[in-house]
């Protein structure tokens, strides 16, 4: 049995009062992440690649976060990159595979993808002259037919995009089955990952995954951005003087003040069922098929109330879904909605979601976007019951 109240006193915010219900857009940070980052600080990080204790320090610390990255997507560690965020990871990957790109080549994307996986592959596309398709979105469900993958992919697709779930409609796209369409072709494939965390386990070879990018933010680490490539996909992309393997993606400096806190937050979801035994991957896969069971019971009640609200519209139908869902509430805008939740000590996501095609699609965009939450490791019942009473209220203002 998942114990929630021996995770719940891993995390310094709790206690509060505050039902903390961001979901991974505003993750909470376990005390080893931030012992783990105060302790590097200490010691003043140097960049790695000098002779010097501090920087060696800073090389070990770099070698152990891609190990911690490669057994939470299952990718060899030296296919991990690491970098200040996603986007940039992305975007120096976007500049790489599309330099072969000719006119008449064409791309999918999808209107469920996150922002940082759809803009740079829209400018590189427009520089190319590559052809843009789009997988739409089921409006009703917010699931992504798989189907219509099968004339959108074509001999001239280079590429495909696909998230492995979205934050706001809770979709987990068949993401297997529209790789091995992607890969009949010789396109790549490239998933988002960031909303799978930390509510499923992650495996890059069942997914078929070309490159998988992860915020680490989304499951309780800093600041810091992830990619894993398939083994041999970048000594593929190399070219006659360019760099080798990642030196070609990563780049600038790390910010090696932070890598400690990664290695901490992935070895704190290994942690999250303490029953969990064998390899940290094994442990990861226990550990967050355990949470991910949990979260989904509390999640299914929430939602069946939720769903009776006058007023209160929920966003994907999907059964096959995350915790976390968006929402609108008749008549109120996603701030207002956040800042009168918040009076009743109940915490939700109202900024930015990163996800303009989504809301676009649905019409969400006009009403000022939506409000997220979502249903964490160490989310309570007791939670679900303050942030729905509280809901009920607003709604029949």
């Amino acid at each position: 049995m998942f114990d929630v109240a021996r995770v719940r006193g891993l995390y310094p915010t709790l206690g509060s009062g505050i039902a903390h219900l961001e979901g991974s857009y505003s993750a909470l940070l376990p005390e080893t992440v931030v012992r783990a980052i105060i302790t590097t600080l200490r010691s003043s990080p140097a960049q790695p690649g000098s002779r010097s204790a501090r920087s060696q320090r800073s090389a070990a610390a770099v070698r152990d976060a891609r190990r911690a990255v490669a057994d939470l997507v299952n990718t060899p560690a030296d296919d991990v990159m690491l970098g200040a965020n996603v986007s940039t990871l992305l975007g120096r990957f976007v500049d790489v595979v599309s330099q072969d790109w000719q006119l008449g080549d064409e791309i999918v994307l999808s209107r469920l993808d996150h922002d940082a996986n759809v803009r740079p592959w829209l400018r590189a596309a427009k520089a190319s002259g590559a052809i843009v398709q789009w997988a739409e979105v089921d409006v009703e469900t917010g699931e992504l037919p798989d189907w219509q993958y099968e004339k959108l992919i074509n001999r001239r697709t280079r590429l495909v995009t696909v998230p492995l779930a979205n934050p706001a409609t809770g979709t987990v796209p068949a993401t297997g089955h529209i790789s091995e369409m992607a890969h009949d072709v010789g396109a790549l494939v490239v998933v988002d990952a960031g909303a799978a965390l930390p509510h499923m386990p992650i495996d890059m070879v069942a997914l078929g995954a070309d490159v998988l990018s992860i915020s680490a933010t989304t499951f309780g680490g800093p600041t810091l951005g992830i990619m894993g490539a398939r083994p041999g996909l970048m000594s593929e992309l190399e070219r006659p003087g360019s760099l080798p393997g990642r030196q070609r993606f990563e780049v600038g400096s790390l910010p090696v003040e932070l890598i400690d806190g990664l290695t901490a937050a992935i070895d704190h979801l290994a942690g999250l069922d303490e029953w969990a035994v064998g390899s940290r991957r094994e442990r990861l896969v226990t550990s967050l098929t355990a949470a991910g069971e949990y979260q989904s019971k509390l999640f299914d009640a929430a939602r069946n109330r939720l769903e009776r609200l006058r007023g209160v519209t929920l966003l994907g139908s999907s059964e096959t879904r995350l915790p976390v869902a968006g929402f609108t509430v008749a008549g109120r805008s996603p701030t207002q909605v956040g800042e009168m939740l918040y009076d009743y000590d109940v915490s939700v996501w109202t900024g930015e979601n990163g996800l303009t095609e989504l809301m676009r699609a649905i019409g969400a965009d006009e009403l000022g976007g939506t409000v997220h939450f979502g249903v964490m490791p160490h989310t309570t019942g007791d939670e679900i019951d303050q942030f729905i009473d509280a809901l009920s209220m607003i709604a029949r203002r």
